[in-house]
This record gives C-alpha cells, sequence and structure tokens, in this order.
C-alpha cells in the first residue's frame, strides 16, 4: 500500500499568496474600523454631553451644564464645539464678556455654525425675547462663521437697533437689503430707524393710550422723561452716579429696544398730582374690573430730568420724596377698614338683634383698659349708622361678636397677608392673625393696632373689590411688552386675586358707602349728578398727628375708578380726604 502523504494547506503559491492578501486587506478594513469607531465614539460622546448641557441651560441649571461641558473637555480638550457651547453658556447667565470670550477660542480653533449651537436661532431667540445685548454677540459670532446671509446681517442690524445704536442699525439693514432687496421685514424696521434718527430718541415706555411716558436719546443715551414729575415714582430716573429708581430700574434689562405700555392714563395721573400738590401722602386709582392701575401719585415729588445736579437735595429732604408712598409705605388703615368689618358682619349673616342698638358715650371699658371713639355718638342704631358716624364703640361689639378669627379671615379675602407682585417694589399689607383679648380685637374690628398696617394701594383695592361685584382683582402696572419688531413678547391679562364677597355683600356694602357720603361723614366728597360710595377713615401717624384717608367708587351705579387717598399728618379723613376726592371726580367722571 502507497504511503499517504500529507495535504499542502495550499496547493499551489498563487493560492497562498490571495489568501495572505486576503486576510491583511481584512486586517486593514478592521483597523480602519476600529479607528473610525473610536473617532467617531468620542465625537458622540461628546455630542451627547453638549446636548445634555443645552438641555440643562435651558432648564437654569448652569452648574450641571457646566460639568457636562467639562466632561466633554476631558474626551477632547481642542474640540472647537465644546468652547462654543461655554460661551453659550455664560451668554445665557449674562456673563456676556466671558461668553465673547469663549466664542473667540472657538473661532481661533476653526468651529462650525452646528445643530446644536446654532447661533441664529440663537440670536432670534434673544431678539424676540427683547434682549438685544446677547443678541448681538450672537450674531456677531454667527456672522463670522458664515457666509454672507440675510439671517445674520438682518439679526445683527436688530440687535444694534435693540440696543440704540441706531446708525448702525440703519447701516446693517441697508446691508441686508442688499441681499434682499424688497424684504418687508427689513423695509418696516429700516423705515423704523430713520424716524427714531430723525426724532432723536426711542420710545420705551408709554401709558394705557401711547402717551410717551420714557424716550431715550438716541445720540447722548440719556433719558427723556415727556411727564416728568407727574409719573416720577412709577418711571424713576436713571443716573450714572447715583443709579435707578422705578422702571428704569425694574426693567433695565428692557430699555431701550422694546415699547412697555402701562396701564396708567397719564391725564388720570396729572389729575391726582394736581389735587394732592399742597399734600404730603398719596393716591391710587384702579379700575374695578380688570384691577389695572390708572394711576399712582405720592407727594412730596420729585423731577427726574436732570437728577445728577439735584440728587443731593432730594436724598436729604427729611420728606424723602424718593419714596413710593403709594405702594411702599405702610399706614394704620383706620376706620377705611370698617368696611372688612362690616363686610364679615353681612357675609355671615350676623345677627344685628344681638349686637345693636350701641350705647356711645364716647369711650367704653374693654378689658380693663379705656377704649375711645373719636366722638360720642349716644345710641347708634345700627349698622347704617355706624358707617355713616364712624362709631368705634359701635364696631368694637361687631368685631368681638365676630370674633378675632373672622375678621382676620375677611382681611386676608381682601388682600391682607398676600405679597402683591408689579414690577416695582410694593409692600405687603398685614393683620396680625392673633388677638391678645377682646380689647385688640375691638382696635382690629376698627382698622387699628401696631400690627395692622396698610398700603394706599391696598386700600384702593378694598373699594375697587366692593365696586367689582365683591371679587378683588389683582393689581397690575404693566399691559403689554413689544419688541423691536413688534411682536408682543408680554401681555397682562386680568386675574382674579380671591372671590372676597357675595354680590349680594357687596351690594349691602355699596348702599352702606353711598349713605357715608350722602348723610355720613364722607358729605365733603360729594359732587352734584355723580353717585359716590365712599368711606372715610382717621388713624394715628407714623409722625405728630393723625393721617386722613378716604376711599371710593364712582359713579357708583357703573363704577369707572376706585380709589385710595391719603393726606399724611393732614387731619381727619372727612376733613382733608374728602375735599380731594371731589376735586379728582370733577376731573375725571363726566356727569351722568
Amino acid at each position: 500500500m502507497p504511503a499517504v502523504g500529507r495535504r499542502p494547506l495550499f496547493p499551489n503559491k498563487t493560492r497562498r499568496n490571495r489568501v495572505i492578501q486576503l486576510i491583511l486587506i481584512v486586517l486593514i478594513l478592521a483597523g480602519i474600523f476600529l479607528a473610525f469607531r473610536l473617532i467617531f465614539f468620542k465625537s458622540v460622546q461628546i455630542n451627547g454631553h453638549l446636548r445634555s448641557a443645552k438641555s440643562y441651560v435651558h432648564k437654569g441649571k448652569f452648574d450641571e451644564a457646566l460639568n457636562e461641558l467639562n466632561k466633554a473637555l476631558e474626551i477632547n480638550p481642542d474640540n472647537p464645539l465644546t468652547y462654543d457651547g461655554i460661551g453659550y453658556l455664560y451668554l445665557q447667565k449674562g456673563d456676556l464678556e466671558r461668553g465673547k470670550e469663549f466664542y473667540l477660542r472657538s473661532e481661533e480653533n476653526k468651529v462650525k455654525n452646528s445643530g446644536i449651537f446654532d447661533h441664529n436661532a440663537i440670536g432670534l431667540d434673544f431678539i424676540n425675547k427683547g434682549r438685544y445685548a446677547p443678541a448681538f454677540v450672537e450674531f456677531e459670532h454667527y456672522n463670522k462663521l458664515t457666509n454672507r446671509d440675510l439671517k445674520g446681517v438682518f439679526g445683527l442690524a436688530m440687535a444694534y437697533h435693540g440696543m440704540g445704536r441706531i446708525s448702525e442699525a440703519i447701516t446693517s439693514y441697508e446691508n441686508a437689503l442688499n441681499i434682499s432687496p424688497k424684504n418687508p421685514h427689513v423695509l418696516f424696521l429700516l423705515d423704523k430707524a430713520k424716524k427714531e434718527k430723525e426724532s432723536g430718541s426711542m420710545l420705551c415706555i408709554t401709558d394705557r393710550n401711547h402717551q410717551p411716558l420714557l424716550k431715550k436719546d438716541i445720540k447722548k443715551g440719556r433719558s427723556i422723561y415727556p411727564a416728568d414729575s407727574a409719573t416720577d415714582k412709577i418711571i424713576g430716573m436713571n443716573s450714572e452716579e447715583y443709579g435707578k429708581l422705578g422702571m428704569e430700574y425694574a426693567m433695565k434689562d428692557l430699555i431701550p429696544g422694546n415699547e412697555i405700555t402701562l396701564t396708567l392714563d397719564l391725564e388720570y395721573q396729572k389729575a391726582a398730582t394736581s389735587v394732592l400738590y399742597d399734600q404730603m401722602g398719596s393716591i391710587v386709582i384702579l379700575k374695578p374690573q380688570t384691577g389695572e392701575i390708572l394711576a399712582a401719585v405720592s407727594h412730596p415729588k420729585f423731577s427726574p430730568s436732570g437728577i445728577d445736579k439735584k440728587f443731593g437735595s432730594y436724598k436729604y429732604n427729611s420728606n424723602k420724596p424718593f419714596l413710593n408712598r403709594a405702594f411702599e409705605t405702610l399706614y394704620e388703615p383706620g376706620s377705611i377698614c370698617k368696611i372688612i368689618t362690616s363686610s364679615a358682619a353681612l357675609e355671615t349673616n350676623a345677627d344685628m338683634k344681638a349686637i345693636f342698638p350701641v350705647q356711645c358715650k364716647g369711650s367704653a371699658i374693654i378689658d380693663n383698659q379705656t377704649f375711645w371713639c373719636w366722638e360720642k355718638h349716644d345710641t347708634v342704631k345700627d349698622m347704617r349708622e355706624a358707617i355713616d358716624h364712624s362709631c368705634n364703640i359701635a364696631f368694637a361689639k361687631i368685631g368681638n361678636f365676630l370674633g378675632n378669627e373672622k375678621l382676620v379671615e375677611f382681611a386676608c379675602k381682601f388682600g391682607f397677608n398676600t405679597p402683591l407682585n408689579i414690577q416695582v417694589p410694593v409692600a405687603t399689607s398685614t393683620i396680625d392673625t392673633d388677638s391678645e383679648n377682646k380689647f385688640t380685637t375691638a382696635e382690629k374690628a376698627n382698622g387699628l393696632g401696631k400690627n395692622y398696617k396698610i398700603t394706599t394701594l391696598q386700600a384702593a383695592m378694598l373699594a375697587s373689590t366692593i365696586a367689582n361685584n365683591g371679587i378683588c382683582m389683582k393689581p397690575y402696572l404693566v399691559k403689554e411688552i413689544k419688541n423691536i419688531k413688534g411682536e408682543v413678547l408680554y401681555k397682562e391679562e386680568p386675574s382674579v386675586l380671591n372671590n372676597t364677597l357675595k354680590k349680594e355683600t357687596a351690594a349691602g356694602i355699596k348702599k352702606l358707602m353711598l349713605d357715608a357720603v350722602e348723610n355720613g361723614l364722607g358729605k365733603k366728597a360729594k359732587v352734584e349728578g355723580i353717585k359716590i360710595a365712599g368711606k372715610t377713615g382717621t388713624a394715628r401717624s407714623s409722625k405728630k398727628g393723625l393721617d386722613g384717608w378716604f376711599i371710593f367708587f364712582a359713579p357708583a351705579d357703573n363704577p369707572e375708578i376706585a380709589v385710595a387717598i391719603i393726606c399724611e399728618t393732614g387731619g381727619k379723613g372727612m376733613e382733608v380726604a374728602c375735599p380731594k376726592a371731589k376735586q379728582l371726580v370733577q376731573q375725571l367722571i363726566k356727569k351722568q
């Protein structure tokens, strides 16, 4: 038998060479694949961190976003898109200088505009939100990364415009027209910019009827106050040396470039100013059905024009001209809060027979303390007489019949102990929830006591709630904000703060307030041909003397205004505040 030999792996050299070549090709391809996968995997990882960072920025979680960006840097310290993301983060935080710094680093590393950080979209978002300084940084960066296109040139023009750099805006708009000659959006804004350049100013804040309240000088950047001291506490002031107040401070990130429409009516504001000219105090006028603040005046006043030269005389004036008494000062309310006590009694169907008649001898002993009335009223037969005479003794009895808890409950329904946000600072009106004894409850029923405090705004809300059938509307001051394109970026709608009283209860209180003006202490507010529903008040001043109050709404049958007037250290409300209410109504309300 012949010997069996081993068969060769490759029958010939040609076949062997082909197999070796195939193996080498496979190995090379595998190497390329692994290398590509490694590079691609790193890129995927980095992009994942960048997308996470962007998501965190949108949520305002800047620390978490920076942590994701640092992870991306650990994978590749030279990735330009990571530096782009860091610039984006700082810009969103409002740190424009750091944002520019990292954008520059990304540009040096040849970054390209990406789907993750699309600087046209980001810049346009800033424009839409009325934030033009960061929009400028975005479009400046975008224009360096792309070829000359309409989006970048037009975006830069709008950013210039919003910052008040009108000449540069006009040049950029014209550059945009060279790219798109008949673009209606560019033409509209170019025309607007040219008109502003011709007038020398940009409109920033208007009243509800579009009367200008604040403009910005284009060349010098200074503020122009068309209404001057008539809107001093609301519009405020702008000083490079001393800072800003009012809307100038509250809206500083939106001025210039946006048009802010307030709920104020300049004619109402001027009327209230003229009425209060000789008296330290404040007046607030509300629209009862909406809560819009139609006027808010505080005296003494200051002139915001040329404030740097006059600042010292205002700052060191003991009467505090910079103080917004309408919103920030807390006063003892006194008898105007008898409206709250009366409302609680009517709403809860308190047994009037168990309360009246009340004998008022000018004082009463409550918990071994003397509780005073402002006058001896003898027999007070019912709630109407209690309101007409504003009898403290009668309301002390009503208050203790209802109890402290019920008085506090209804004060809170009228808005006490509830902070209000109206863009400018406003103090919270307060009522102490506890009561030591019947004496302090009696005080509370009469709007008295060291922890019972009210702003003039809140006092106007008392009258407004009754005028609006028992519904307490949330007060507001900013009606609408439009960006440079004329698009609405903010709009306030009327909203209910509290359903305070039943309609029937509010109608009952309205009758009492009507009688208080017709036959009671509010007689000096009477205006022939116009029904006024009101309530006087007199309280202890934080200084020497008495603060005089009057709250009212008119015309009573179809209320156009709800008003609170306080005359600081002026005396009794019936003597000082009521005549001013009469003057105001005569100026603002047409006779029926």
